[in-house]
């Protein structure tokens, strides 16, 4: 019996720790007893725990899926971003793709994308961002429908145009940023600076020590949105050549030839081989560009069309780093009408000759040889203003115009003010002057009226120093007393003629036929702008109630006309800047600083005026068909270039000019009327196409101005200061 029960207890421990499996019956271990029931019992309790062992095991239990995680986008830089490629990272889901794009309208080089390690991170680099203040960047999980974004600042550098070595003046250009500030530098340093346009195009010469031959050239920018710079730009070879090629030449057509309008014709000529030749044609409408053409070798030809009329035929050439050459020969051609063909009345295999169709009643004769009394009318220096105008279109012109007007006041007429003022001051006149400091109040009032009329005023109304000898053309009298009845009745009309002639040869004529008509224009013109210039100054003194002023010639006005009509022929200006006033008005003494001013303010606006008036009228003359009628143009064209030139002369106030007077009555007067003249004056006279086709470039009359102005105040600033000390200490 005991051994039974020890064989149980052995079986129940087995079976707990798994080295057996279930427990036999009973029966099978133990012969039947009375406590058989009980083992039973405890064999099935112990076999209950491993039954779980025969159906599953651990590994077998189900995990729970993880959450997935948003797509984040980490900060992005706070600065202006000027370098590439921009690395953009974050987090996310791992084993996530990520895609990052950057701007409204992404392509492959604003595109990138990533997948999300095991750490839960994702980066991947942008190849170029689009430019501007806050552009989006975007990242997206392809799995989770999750995004994030922000913005950033992004600046590229400019592009200099230019493929290979450029060939350039000093001028180079490109694109960038729109409105952005642009600066290019050449490895010499040598710079410029200028703003893109709307569209990013910019473009500006290089300033400094740039000499001719190659040299490597990059820019940067600064857009509105941030005042930090972009990167440098690619570097450019630039080839600097500043010489002007040589001027062309017209060989066909010859001179005087005839072709039909409408049909193409042939012309050519000789140049500078790998140079760019415009071919222009101008007449009284103006200048238009026939035909261009390159030169191959040493020739080039083109074909073009004209209408009707008579023209001159010239051209420019202008090589491949921007130089313009200098004028070709001019070259006269008439275009007449094409001839109507006659009907043919039978058929033929062969051409039928052509002949003339009678011309329409009523219809212009074509110009040119069938009407000699014609010729040479359009290349007269009295036919080339072109009517004024006024639309938004030509703003930009008419500043032009107002920015040159400022630039002559500046640069010319107010240093010629000093140094007029520093001429007529004598050495004597220094010795017997008081002492006065520099800046102190007792500087003499003869120094103010004198030498700075247009910076200050004469408060106390006395006319003092050499400005007080001479009331100007507004018509103060002289100190000396000079009235027209000392005066030979001859003078004037003598003055006048003479005026006419200055003025008319201020402009070689291409035909000698022509200088009769002209010499009348000019001599009519002259005339009536001497008489408003009169009229102007009696009217308003009866109206100031002072006694009726005298007319008076001044013949030493001669020189002013003869400088002005000398300067524009040897300049070659077309149109010419005249002057012909040579008359004047004079009233008394007692008709104070102040009448004085006004009498030669409204004399002045009076002269230009008149002027306005008769450029306002060029647009509405028709095209002369006859020696009246070219006489009429030439009339008003006269008219137009003598009023505007010679109230832009008057205005100077030096001498015995009237701007003086108008100078010492009210400064900011004569600044105002000097500006509005002057711009009208500039806009009148250009573009000054003998300037462009001289090869005489800006720069260079800015800077012979510019010296002139330095001269002059620098010979000033001694006559004033400098010597008046030496002669103190050598006293």
């Amino acid at each position: 019996m005991s051994f039974a029960i020890a064989a149980t207890v052995a079986s129940l421990l087995l079976s707990a720790i798994g080295l057996i499996g279930d427990a036999p019956p009973a029966s099978a271990s133990a012969p039947p007893g009375p406590h058989a029931g009980r083992t039973a019992e405890a064999a099935a309790v112990s076999a209950a725990p491993s039954a779980p062992n025969d159906s599953s095991t651990p590994s077998d239990t189900p995990t729970a899926t993880p959450t997935p995680t948003p797509v984040t986008l980490d900060t992005l830089p706070g600065g202006l971003v000027t370098s590439f490629p921009l690395t953009v990272s974050g987090s996310g889901t791992p084993g996530d793709r990520i895609t990052a794009t950057a701007g409204s309208s992404p392509g492959a080089a604003e595109t990138c994308q990533a997948t999300v390690d095991d750490s839960e991170r994702w980066s991947c680099a942008l190849a170029s961002l689009p430019d501007g203040d806050g552009v989006a960047v975007r990242a997206e999980s392809a799995s989770t429908d999750s995004s994030d974004s922000g913005r950033v600042k992004v600046l590229h550098p400019p592009v200099i145009a230019g493929d290979g070595v450029v060939a350039t003046g000093g001028g180079v250009r490109g694109t960038g940023y729109p409105n952005a500030t642009v600066t290019a530098t050449a490895d010499n340093g040598a710079s410029c600076t200028f703003p893109a346009d709307g569209n990013g195009s910019w473009g500006c010469v290089l300033t400094g020590d740039l000499p001719d031959g190659r040299h490597t050239v990059t820019a940067t920018q600064v857009a509105p949105f941030s005042s930090q710079r972009s990167g440098t730009s690619a570097r450019i070879t630039i080839d600097v050549d500043r010489t002007a090629p040589g001027a062309p030449s017209i060989t066909t057509p010859k001179a005087a030839t005839r072709v039909t309008a409408g049909r193409p014709a042939a012309f050519g000529g000789g140049g500078e081989n790998g140079a760019h030749v415009t071919l222009y044609a101008t007449n009284d409408q103006g200048t238009t560009v026939v035909c261009t053409a390159d030169v191959a070798g040493t020739a080039w030809n083109c074909a073009g069309t004209l209408p009707q009329g008579d023209y001159q035929l010239s051209a420019l050439q202008r090589d491949a780093a921007g130089n313009v050459s200098a004028g070709s020969n001019t070259v006269p051609v008439s275009v007449i009408a094409a001839a109507t063909p006659a009907p043919s009345q039978t058929p033929s295999p062969t051409p039928t000759p052509t002949v003339p169709a009678p011309a329409a009643p009523g219809a212009a004769p074509p110009s040119g040889p069938l009407h000699p009394d014609t010729r040479g009318w359009v290349a007269t220096p009295f036919t080339t203003a072109s009517a004024p105008v006024v639309t938004a279109a030509s703003l930009p012109g008419w500043m032009r115009s107002a920015g040159l007007a400022v630039a002559a006041l500046l640069l010319l007429v107010l240093p010629a003010r000093l140094l007029t003022a520093a001429l007529a001051r004598g050495r004597a006149q220094r010795e017997s002057r008081p002492r006065s400091s520099l800046f102190g109040r007792n500087r003499p009032r003869t120094d103010v009226s004198d030498a700075s009329a247009l910076f200050g005023r004469d408060r106390g109304g006395a006319r003092t120093g050499p400005a007080a000898t001479a009331a100007g053309a507004a018509g103060a009298e002289s100190t000396r007393g000079r009235t027209a009845a000392g005066q030979a009745r001859w003078l004037a009309p003598v003055t006048l003629a003479a005026t006419a002639v200055l003025v008319t040869f201020s402009t070689p004529l291409p035909d000698p036929g022509a200088y009769l008509r002209v010499l009348l224009a000019v001599a009519i013109a002259v005339a009536a702008v001497n008489a408003v210039w009169v009229l102007a100054g009696r009217g308003l003194a009866t109206h100031l109630r002072l006694p009726a002023p005298h007319l008076t010639v001044r013949p030493g006005l001669l020189a002013v006309v003869a400088v002005a009509a000398v300067g524009s022929r040897l300049l070659g200006l077309t149109p010419a800047l005249l002057f012909a006033v040579v008359l004047a008005v004079t009233v008394g003494p007692h008709a104070g600083r102040v009448r004085r001013g006004r009498v030669a303010a409204v004399q002045i606006s009076a002269v230009a005026a008149l002027g306005v008036l008769a450029w306002l009228a060029v647009g509405l003359l028709p095209t002369p068909t006859g020696w009246f009628s070219a006489l009429l143009v030439e009339l008003v064209n006269a008219l137009a270039l003598v009023g505007i030139g010679s109230a832009a002369v008057l205005l100077l106030p030096v001498g015995g000019l009237a701007g003086r007077a108008v100078a010492q009555w009210s400064r900011w007067l004569w600044g105002g009327l000097s500006l509005v003249v002057y711009t009208v004056l500039f806009a009148l006279l250009l573009p000054v196409a003998s300037l462009v086709e001289r090869g005489v470039g800006v720069v260079v009359i800015v800077g012979v101005a510019a010296g002139f102005a330095a001269a002059s105040v620098a010979f000033w600033l001694w006559e004033r200061y400098v010597a008046p000390a030496i002669d103190r200490t050598l006293r």
